[in-house]
């Protein structure tokens, strides 16, 4: 079905309110199609997670506004221009709607998110009674009992309103990613005796004979009863709802697709004095996509799913600094991203085994498939193992679906460059790169074609590793250890194990958007790495005439941190490295580039012992 764009001028940037979307003239992208898709669902209580600043809460915002019987004489003006204002189904504005958003509770300590809990609780009913005018008392509780305060309103609505009541939940476990350091404190909150399941359990109750017809929730994680992270813990007295998260045929319902951003950018008003360095948008629009399918795009939330969706805040984000700066922002990732950070530093931390961690992270970094089955059910009681945490990452967006798997049922991969970036970032904090020192050497490298700080700091880093830590050192960990040294910088666009004509390069450096001015080459770097052992079997020297026969340039001695004779095994290692360079310069994509510039490295255990340009 084609995409559909309300094309106001105005960039909905940060606004998850449907009606104020409207009012306020804000472009629209429109999904009001799956209004028609969820109804025909076989379950009337679906659960549907995605990442967060994916468009949940809009989505639950636009189903609140259509299916409120308030807003009946409103429909034309909300929903007038829509898909399903041509396609009206039998339930729009039909429903008493009550919703509970669960994004903003304080989960300092149990006692406060407890009350937390129950004001936010309360709010809503009081909304509810106000919005409706139902002459409904609400019965407080002394002793912040949710589930008792929720159960009491909901027998005296359903005396007045039958079998029409709405629930909507948004971000139901917004709460629980707070706490996933305090196994403890989770378990007793979602317990059988937990205020949190007690809670869920109303809900169910009120489904059988009562008032509740339909109850939609978004979350991000799926939530298991006596574990950290699970859906069945927090709504384990709930467990008539169907996760339908990973339905294909929802796979679009919130982010964007490739045909919809781009309609966006072609329909939006773009502000017409753009500056003379720039084309206006609409002309810049192939350009545009390249940068934002780089960038945003990527998720996949089925095998079997057509399209993969872009991260529709993140589009957002950079569609409003580009009207405001008139140009491309330089910094392509939203700074709300930094939580996402949080995630993952919090995520490694529950995988306790160090060595199974390092093996997962660096398989990230470097790009490489990961087979595992999504785990719907985690049970924290029992080690955290590969499985689950590859599961954890998914749901929150760290990971994404690349294709259906071999062994396992799918096969994941970092969707886009800012999630692998979050990565990189991640390793440098553990090898304690500063950002000032990663910054200053990779400005160098991009302004003055200057590697040495670049080379002191990976030598340094090599050198911190214990004896213990180079037993499972190789390539992989080392070009984990490049790229932490390259994240966190806006002038080099990273790619590890870089794809072309079926050749993978180790590392390439391109021109991040809007920065070719400043930089004077890109890069190919071919990374090689020996243990001490097998640097020095079958020793033998090699002669600096032997360096210019095989077409290399030695670079200035302070750039090249060890040099100095090598091993046979360590000159073998070497010449492949040259060769492997020597086959990526002549690629179709590179052998007339003069700007692009091919360097191998040979490390043996914590020495850079080559370090050398490559020519055509």
């Amino acid at each position: 079905m084609a995409s559909r764009i309300i094309p106001y001028g105005k960039i909905p940037y940060g606004i998850s309110n449907y009606e104020k979307i409207k009012e306020e003239r804000y472009a629209y992208v429109d999904k009001t199609r799956f209004i028609e898709v969820l109804e025909k669902l076989s379950t009337n209580y679906p659960v549907f997670l995605r990442p967060r600043r994916f468009g949940k809460s809009l989505l639950v915002s636009t189903l609140q506004n259509y299916y409120d019987k308030s807003k009946e004489n409103r429909f034309e003006e909300l929903f007038g221009d829509t898909y399903i204002g041509g396609h009206k189904t039998a339930f729009a504005n039909s429903y008493y709607v009550m919703r509970f958003d669960f994004s903003k509770l304080d989960a300092e300590s149990e006692e406060t998110l407890k009350k937390s809990f129950y004001r936010t609780v309360l709010v809503r009913l009081e909304d509810f009674q106000m919005k409706y005018g139902l002459n409904i008392s609400i019965k407080e509780s002394d002793d912040y009992n949710s589930a008792d305060l929720l159960d009491d309103f909901l027998i005296k609505v359903n005396r007045i309103i039958g079998r029409k009541l709405y629930i909507m939940i948004d971000e139901y476990d917004h709460f629980a990613n707070a706490i996933l350091s305090n196994r403890q404190v989770f378990n007793k909150i979602t317990s059988k005796e937990g205020f949190v399941r007690s809670f869920y359990e109303v809900f169910k109750a009120h489904t059988n004979d009562s008032c509740i017809d339909r109850i939609f929730i978004t979350g991000v994680t799926s939530l298991t009863y006596d574990t950290l992270v699970a859906l069945d813990s927090l709504t384990s007295g709930f467990n008539i709802a169907q996760n339908v998260s990973m339905y294909p045929e929802l796979n679009e319902m919130t982010g964007f697709t490739s045909e919809e951003t781009k309609t966006l950018f072609k329909e939006l008003e773009v502000n017409n004095e753009v500056s003379p360095s720039h084309q206006c948008l609409k002309e810049r629009v192939e350009e545009t996509m390249e940068i934002l399918t780089e960038s945003y795009n990527g998720y996949l939330f089925h095998q079997n799913a057509e399209n993969k969706v872009f991260n529709s805040n993140m589009v957002l984000y950079f569609m409003d600094a580009y009207q405001r700066e008139k140009a491309i922002p330089r910094k392509l990732t939203d700074p709300n991203m930094r939580s996402d950070y949080h995630k993952l530093t919090t995520m490694f931390d529950l995988f306790e085994n160090e060595e199974a961690k390092q093996h997962v992270l660096e398989k990230i970094m470097n790009n490489e498939n990961l087979e595992t089955d999504i785990i719907t059910n985690f049970n924290f009681s029992e080690p955290f193992e590969e499985e689950e945490f590859l599961s954890l990452l998914f749901y929150l967006g760290l990971l994404t679906i690349k294709k259906e798997g071999h062994a396992f049922d799918v096969s994941l991969q970092t969707p886009n460059a800012v999630i692998r970036d979050i990565y990189y970032q991640y390793y440098a904090n553990y090898l304690n790169l500063t950002t000032r020192e990663k910054r200053t050497a990779i400005a160098n490298i991009a302004l003055n074609n200057d590697f040495k700080e670049l080379n002191r700091l990976v030598s340094d880093i090599l050198k911190l590793h214990s004896n213990d830590d180079y037993r499972g050192f190789d390539e992989s960990r080392l070009k984990s250890v490049f790229l932490s040294c390259f994240s966190d910088q806006n002038l080099f666009l990273v790619k590890s194990e870089y794809t072309s004509e079926g050749k993978k390069i180790d590392i390439a450096l391109f021109d991040r958007y809007g920065r070719s001015k400043d930089i004077k080459y890109n890069y190919l770097i071919e990374l090689k790495y020996l243990k001490k052992m097998q640097a020095r079997h079958a020793q033998a020297g090699h002669t600096q005439a032997g360096h210019a026969q095989a077409g290399l340039k030695r670079h200035d001695p302070d750039q090249s941190v060890q040099g100095g004779p090598g091993s046979e095994a360590m000159e073998t290692v070497r010449d492949s490295a040259v060769r492997q360079m020597k086959e990526y310069l002549s690629l179709k994509e590179f052998r007339d580039n003069p700007k692009i510039k091919g360097l191998i490295y040979v490390v043996v255990k914590d020495e850079i012992v080559y370090f050398e340009e490559v020519k055509r």
